[in-house]
């Protein structure tokens, strides 16, 4: 299961707070990655924060990850969590007369 986590800094918290834990932040987040639990990450680009996807067994598992986070830990961010799955398969939605054969990408 893929779980879509982002934060949000809480009331107070700015960047120049943070920014001296950065370095243990960041190689805690990369070990993950290595590890195959963090599959994708992003700085925002509407607010200062981050959004970071896990592949993980439950929200629990990824919420765990999250607590042992070290700006998690200092109390600075909240954190909300989205799990996704794969959608339906969206050919059983089609009408069959629709053209949905090769080659699927037709903008070249």
């Amino acid at each position: 299961m893929k779980v879509i986590t982002f934060d949000r800094f809480k009331p107070g918290v700015t960047l120049e707070t943070i920014t001296p834990f950065l370095p243990e932040e960041v190689a805690n987040v990369w070990r993950l990655w290595k590890a195959g639990i963090v599959r994708e990450n992003y700085a925002r680009a509407d607010e200062p924060g981050v959004v970071i996807v896990f592949e993980v067994d439950s929200v629990a598992e990824a919420k765990r990850y999250i607590d042992d986070f070290p700006l998690t830990k200092k109390g600075f961010l909240e954190w909300t969590y989205v799990p996704v799955m794969a959608p339906l398969p969206l050919e059983a939605l089609m009408d069959p007369a629709v053209d949905v054969a090769a080659p699927y990408d037709r903008t070249k």
